[in-house]
C-alpha cells in the first residue's frame, strides 16, 4: 500500500468505509503525536492504520512530495485541500480500507492533519479531532535534529534547516489549528507536558471526549516504542533543551515568541 500499484488497486476494489466515530489526531512534528496515537489504538474499539495515512494514499499530497521534509509551513498552499472534494475523500477512504482493522471507531495520525482539517470535517464525519501541544523549543530542537532535507531535493537546504524555519513551524501550526478549530464540531487540546506527567488523566480526557471507555490501567506502566526509541513515558524536554544554546533560543522567541508566552512556554535556559 506505499506503492502507486498498491494504492491504484485500493482505490478501484476498497469500500468506501464508514465507521461510527473518525478520530484525527493532531499536532506538530515532534509533539508526540506518534506515543498518543499508540496508546489509543490499544483500545478494543479503535482501529488504526500500520503507519500514517498519508503513506497510504495517492490522494493525500506530503509536504517531503514537494522537498519540504517535517516542514508543511513551506508549501501549505500546495498540500490544503479544498473542503468540498467528496471524490478525493472516497479515493482516500477506499485505499484506507484495505488496511483497517474491523472496529467500530477509526484512528488516523498524520502530521499534515493539521493542515486539513476543514476537509477532514466536512468530508469524514463524524469527525473527532484531538490536539497534542508541546514546548515549541523542544520542538523545533527536534524538527531541526531529525531532518536532512537535501535527502528530500530541497534547493536551498542540505543538511539541516536553521532553528528559526523550525520555530516558524510550530507556530504555524499552533496558529493554523487554533483558527480552524473554531469551526470544528469536535475539539480537543493536551499538552504533551500534561501528557507526559500524568497519561493516565490525560488518555481519560480524550476517551471522555471522544465517548469511549478508559484505557486499560497496565498501558501506562509499559514500555513503547517510538521512532526506535524504547522507553516508558516520559518527557523528553530536557533532554532537548540541553542542545539548544542560547543563539538558539534567542532566534526561537524571535520567531515564535508570541505563540509560545501564549502557550505557558518560558525560556528554558533562563536562570540555568
Amino acid at each position: 500500500m506505499r506503492s502507486h500499484i498498491g494504492q491504484r488497486f485500493a482505490a478501484g476494489y476498497g469500500q468506501a468505509i464508514e465507521p461510527e466515530r473518525w478520530i484525527f489526531i493532531i499536532g506538530c512534528y515532534n509533539s508526540g503525536t506518534t506515543l498518543l496515537k499508540d496508546m489509543l489504538a490499544e483500545h478494543p474499539q479503535v482501529g488504526a492504520l500500520a503507519g500514517e495515512g498519508v503513506k497510504f494514499s495517492d490522494a493525500l499530497p506530503r509536504p517531503e512530495d514537494f522537498g519540504w521534509q517535517r516542514m508543511w509551513c513551506k508549501c501549505i498552499e500546495r498540500i490544503r485541500l479544498d473542503a468540498a472534494d467528496r471524490l478525493r475523500a472516497s479515493r482516500i477512504k477506499k485505499q484506507w480500507s484495505v488496511l483497517y482493522p474491523n472496529r467500530p471507531n477509526l484512528l488516523e495520525k498524520s502530521i499534515a492533519n493539521a493542515v486539513q482539517m476543514p476537509f477532514l470535517e466536512a468530508q469524514f464525519a463524524p469527525a473527532y479531532f484531538v490536539y497534542i501541544v508541546r514546548n515549541g523549543y523542544a520542538v523545533a530542537e527536534g524538527i531541526r535534529r531529525k531532518t536532512s532535507p537535501g535527502q528530500r531535493g530541497n534547493p536551498t537546504y542540505k543538511d539541516q534547516y536553521p532553528i528559526e524555519l523550525c520555530a516558524e513551524q510550530w507556530a504555524e501550526s499552533d496558529r493554523l489549528v487554533e483558527e480552524d478549530s473554531k469551526a470544528v464540531k469536535r475539539f480537543v487540546r493536551v499538552s504533551y507536558e500534561d501528557f507526559a506527567t500524568d497519561p493516565t488523566a490525560t488518555l481519560r480526557q480524550i476517551t471522555d471526549f471522544i465517548g469511549l471507555e478508559p484505557l486499560r490501567d497496565d498501558l501506562f506502566e509499559q514500555r513503547w516504542t517510538v521512532h526506535g526509541v524504547e522507553s516508558t513515558i516520559r518527557n523528553m524536554n530536557e533532554q532537548s533543551f540541553a542542545r539548544l544554546s542560547a543563539e538558539d533560543v534567542e532566534k526561537i522567541c524571535a520567531v515564535a515568541g508570541e505563540r509560545l508566552k501564549k502557550n505557558g512556554y518560558d525560556n528554558p535556559l533562563r536562570g540555568a
